[in-house]
């Protein structure tokens, strides 16, 4: 049977390279690159996309992960990928630079392994079989072509060590982030962070973990059903680093909420921030110094307290009521 295409509510265009990479693409990283490329979006809210096309923020993650390591995106203001990126539409193919070569070009190139190529490593080395074995042990389920040339391109590139990615990945899959975007951004940040022993990555696993669970509590006891904004994630990251308990977190809310009415993560962040240089570090000392703080304010039955030194008091109340039973009589001149 034969078709035809309904033009009439417009078209918009779609990079010959896009097309030519789409047979390695998932359906879901074809919606992604169809809604990025109709919407013209330059700034790509990873949650706000999702949303609009029936996936997951990590799936979002992952498929621009994709059409980046193919040239299909890239940052802006970069000339190396905009140029390979035109180098690759010419030559209609992706694998046809040698590996050495495009990798001093632009690192995402690195990671342009065919699936041929794949499979010869996994044949050749028992590094990569080993990690690529492990990786599907820990995930329970195969490795797609994408995460296979992740892995790879982590281990020939940055030379992350497999025992590394492998705990990384378990740690990924501990939290329910092991898409290979979370993955990938993970151990780049391990790289940069000069992460290489088993003792630095158990620290920083630590380290993670007392965020994720910390991220998690303030959600549930702020009642925030949504993702926390880069920004108030930020926060959270620093309040675990610092040590704050998650008593001590929530009374700052209850007095981010007394004091302006609202949540607000930055003013949540003061309070802390305050109590911290004063040593306090319980939700008891908190409040006594709360109560310290306001006693000037609070000194009760309108009683109004005399500066400090002074033995004399006076009662607000009373002085009104004699001044208004008392009205003051005006001669007139004589």
């Amino acid at each position: 049977m034969k078709y035809n295409v309904n033009w009439g509510d417009g078209v918009f265009a779609v990079p010959d390279l896009a097309a030519d990479c789409i047979k390695l693409a998932g359906g879901k990283a074809a919606k992604v690159l169809l809604y990025i490329l109709k919407n013209k979006l330059t700034d790509i809210d990873p949650s706000a996309v999702g949303e609009a096309v029936g996936a997951s923020a990590e799936d979002v993650e992952d498929a621009v992960s994709y059409w980046q390591q193919v040239g299909v995106l890239y940052a802006q203001g970069d000339a190396a990928a905009e140029i390979h990126t035109s180098e690759a539409v010419k030559s209609n193919s992706l694998t046809s630079v040698p590996a050495s070569t495009v990798r001093n070009e632009h690192e995402r190139s690195a990671k342009m392994f065919s699936p041929e190529e794949i499979a010869e490593r996994i044949k050749s080395s028992g590094e990569v079989k080993f990690l690529f074995s492990s990786a599907e042990a820990t995930l329970g389920r195969v490795l797609n072509y994408t995460e296979q040339r992740t892995l790879l391109w982590l281990n020939d590139y940055y030379g992350i060590a497999p025992d590394i990615i492998l705990m990384i990945i378990d740690f990924s899959r501990q939290i329910n982030k092991a898409s290979i975007g979370y993955i990938e951004k993970t151990a780049v940040s391990w790289h940069e962070k000069g992460i290489t022993t088993h003792k630095q990555a158990s620290d920083e696993i630590i380290a993670l973990q007392k965020y994720f669970s910390l991220e998690g509590q303030v959600k549930a006891k702020l009642g925030l059903d949504r993702t926390l904004t880069p920004t108030e994630k930020k926060f959270v990251k620093e309040w675990a680093e610092k040590g704050f308990s998650l008593e001590l977190i929530i009374y700052s809310y209850e007095m981010t909420i007394d004091s302006i009415g609202k949540v607000k993560f930055s003013y949540m962040d003061k309070i802390l921030s305050s109590w911290r240089e004063k040593g306090i570090s319980s939700v008891k000392e908190a409040k006594a110094e709360r109560s310290v703080r306001e006693q000037p304010r609070q000194s009760g039955s309108g009683k109004v307290s005399s500066p400090a030194g002074s033995e004399h008091s006076y009662d607000l109340g009373l002085l009104v009521e004699h001044a208004m039973k008392n009205t003051p009589k005006i001669k007139k001149a004589q």
